[in-house]
């Protein structure tokens, strides 16, 4: 693809056009050092604008996993009033497996909408002009804090309406934005759905527009249809005896090993019987894992090794993917990682949908979207260190509450917080609808 000259024809004060022109100049230069980063190397000529993308009436930036879900809730949601193709982009690999496998079973179930699925380009503004130029959206929706100089210039230039949804912003982002809220207030989206009065407050201050709403966070709808879907354990079920109690470890991060090794050993001295599934976030720490256990005098197991069933007091661990939501399904108790070390926490709704109360650390700033009530029901458990984590597994290991109990109470919570797909649907379907009648 050649380059072709970058024009903003549109009215940018001189200050920001020049400030764009050099965030181009700095793309320019750092681009071919990206290559050096293992991360960047996967979908490396569509981040480059190698191959050509396709048409899309509605493009969705979905930055990883996380808004990679929110947007298949979307587009599932979706209702348009013609056909459309929708073109998702995301920025990892996580994000791509899971719009990959999602997209055979949408073209399967749905008519109305074609989706094509590809990694987000550098936001080089002149890249990003041939991406534009190349889809042709009619509308492009952003997810969450996905705030693009390079595309939200070109967008503006070529009068293309951009739209936040599930719209999030922290107050170190914020921090930083308002170093030049001149800029920003000249690349702002058209509309914004903020999740939270806090996060429209914050919008408001930087793009300082009317078109800030307050809309439910998708993620409750998403992790409503959790809650709603039936788990398999009947491959787990063979492993344990039918009087197990089973303590699951899960997502558990380098940064926190010393004190989950900490807790097991604490929770082995008043549970001898229990048995530990430990599922490492990352299955290279499997190896230290096993040298830890060895050091503490713990007996272990490798999952895919498992042959009969577990004897008590011994650790399992995991290195099949794809079995931490049947696991915490059969659990007793389960402690969720990301939690101890101030990483911001796992996923412990996961944990919550299963049917089991999730103790975490005290660091969980990644869900803060879930509210302060999920605690004060005693949904969640947080504790403050890892002596209080130990504590809380013994107590919910030695008294265990039923798991269809748990649901309930875990459904009614989230039904009360749905309907933020159907809102921002809903204003998306309006911008075809008004296509349709010019």
């Amino acid at each position: 693809m050649h380059t072709h000259t970058l024009k903003f024809d549109t009215d940018f004060t001189p200050g920001v056009k020049a400030a764009i022109g050099l965030y181009d100049l700095a793309w320019r230069f750092f681009l071919p050092f990206l290559h050096l980063n293992k991360r960047l190397l996967a979908g490396w000529a569509q981040r480059r604008l190698k191959d050509a993308p396709l048409h899309a009436d509605f493009w969705l930036q979905a930055a990883s996993a996380g808004e990679a879900y929110l947007a298949l809730e979307i587009i599932n949601t979706l209702t348009p009033p013609t056909p459309i193709q929708v073109l998702v982009t995301t920025n990892t690999t996580q994000g791509m497996e899971i719009l990959s496998k999602a997209r055979a079973n949408l073209h399967t179930a749905r008519q109305d909408i074609r989706m094509t699925a590809r990694y987000f380009p550098f936001d080089r503004p002149r890249m990003m002009k041939l991406m534009v130029d190349a889809v042709r959206p009619r509308l492009v929706g952003l997810l969450e804090t996905e705030l693009w100089p390079g595309l939200l210039a070109v967008l503006k230039a070529m009068g293309i309406p951009a739209i936040m949804i599930n719209g999030r912003i922290n107050r170190s982002s914020l921090k930083r934005y308002m170093l030049w809220p001149a800029f920003w207030r000249s690349l702002a989206p058209d509309r914004i759905m903020a999740i939270s009065s806090r996060d429209a407050k914050q919008f408001g201050q930087l793009f300082n527009q009317a078109h800030i709403s307050i809309m439910p966070n998708i993620k409750f709808d998403h992790w409503y249809r959790q809650l709603q879907t039936d788990t398999d354990t009947d491959r787990l079920k063979r492993l344990f005896e039918p009087d197990r109690i089973l303590a699951v470890f899960g997502s558990v991060r380098r940064e926190e090993e010393k004190q989950v090794r900490a807790v097991i050993a604490r929770v082995l001295t008043q549970v001898p019987e229990a048995t530990f599934a430990l599922f490492p976030r990352h299955m290279d720490r499997l190896g230290p894992w096993q040298e830890f256990l060895n050091q503490d005098g713990v007996p272990w197991v490798i999952r895919s090794r498992i042959d009969g069933t577990i004897k008590k007091g011994a650790v399992i661990l995991w290195d099949t993917f794809g079995e931490l939501r049947d696991a915490y399904t059969m659990a007793t108790a389960a402690f969720v990682g990301g939690s101890l070390a101030p990483l911001g926490g796992q996923n412990f709704l996961e944990a919550l949908a299963c049917g089991v109360i999730p103790v975490i650390g005290p660091s969980y700033y990644n869900f803060l979207w879930v509210g302060e009530t999920i605690f004060k029901e005693g949904l969640v458990c947080q504790a403050v260190n890892w002596e209080a984590v130990a504590e809380q597994m013994i107590a919910n290991l030695k008294n265990p509450v039923s798991h269809a109990a748990i649901c309930q109470k875990a459904e009614r919570y989230a039904l009360n917080r749905t309907g933020g797909t159907r809102q921002a649907c809903r204003v998306i379907e309006k911008y075809f609808e008004r296509n349709l009648s010019e």
